[in-house]
């Protein structure tokens, strides 16, 4: 049978152009997902206004972060419970950072009365505790509690096992800060010295860990993510730190607290701490130093 010049051949060079088309079908697809998730177009506005509010959180917009998370509860029944007491706890933090403990101690008891699985709330109340100066007794077994739910969670686990263990030894050291200052409270100066301690003790063995590990993910789960990967570690270092250097702080010991406020200033990319640490370092005499 006679077959017009190139027709022959048409099969075969379909074989060959069919696997590349495929190829960039599955590229476009995957930055379609890409676009859509960073966007957030595809969530609920409610979870859109949260990650805005905490980006105005970490940035030290702590009035602008509020008005997202009120906004976002004033949706009511739209809102799903366990996304209610995330909310609620993100605004907990909002408004201790403009320095209305009672009003956020308020949010954190409605928050908790729900039930914060995550540990995330009672670190929240112990730290507004700790700012009052009342109830340190309680803000001991807040911060046992929110070291507990945190070690049952998962989450960490979700971006490495490394990552995990590294941030494990962070968040038991600042629980060790927090429980010296409310030692410290409590005038109970021996143990809130053994606390610090150990709180120093953990540190200092997860340093050279600290240097290299961070949290990680797919190619797809790194591309949707983005820079939010380097902000968690940096958030992480810098909220450990910052903590630790108050309780050295409470305690007298200002040239080791300086020293990690040092640090938290030249860690956090996004302002917060790095606002907060620079604000302490000022208080206490040291110059301002470019951060990295």
């Amino acid at each position: 049978m006679f077959f017009p010049e190139g027709v022959e051949s048409a099969p075969h060079r379909l074989e060959e152009i069919l696997p590349i088309s495929l190829r960039f079908l599955e590229l476009l697809a995957i930055g379609v997902v890409v676009v859509l998730a960073r966007s957030g177009v595809s969530s609920p506005r409610h979870f859109r206004l949260r990650r805005k509010g905490m980006d105005f959180l970490l940035a030290g917009k702590p009035a602008e972060a509020e008005r997202c998370y009120r906004a976002a509860l004033d949706m009511g029944a739209k809102v799903p419970e366990s996304d209610r007491v995330r909310l609620m706890v993100c605004l907990g933090d909002a408004l201790m950072d403009q320095g209305r403990y009672d009003e956020a101690k308020q949010c954190l008891a409605q928050a908790l009365e729900l039930g914060d699985p995550t540990g995330s709330g009672q670190d929240s109340m112990c730290d507004v505790l700790l700012a009052q100066k009342a109830s340190p007794e309680k803000a001991i077994e807040m911060a046992d509690e929110g070291m507990r739910l945190w070690e049952r969670g998962s989450i960490s686990q979700s971006f490495g096992a490394r990552w995990a263990a590294t941030s494990k030894d962070l968040f038991e050291a600042k629980t060790w800060a927090r429980k010296a200052r409310a030692l410290l409270i409590l005038d109970r100066r021996a143990e809130a010295r053994q606390a610090m301690d150990r709180a120093l003790r953990i540190l200092d063995m997860s340093k050279s860990e600290l240097q290299t590990a961070k949290p990680t993910s797919s190619l797809l789960g790194r591309l949707i993510l983005g820079d939010r990967l380097r902000r968690m570690r940096d958030l992480t270092i810098s909220a450990t730190y910052w903590r630790i250097g108050l309780s050295l702080q409470a305690m007298g010991d200002t040239n080791k607290a300086a020293e990690q406020f040092v640090i938290v200033r030249d860690t956090d990319r996004m302002g917060k701490y790095r606002s907060l640490a620079q604000k302490e370092l000022d208080s206490l005499g040291y110059m301002r130093a470019s951060s990295r």
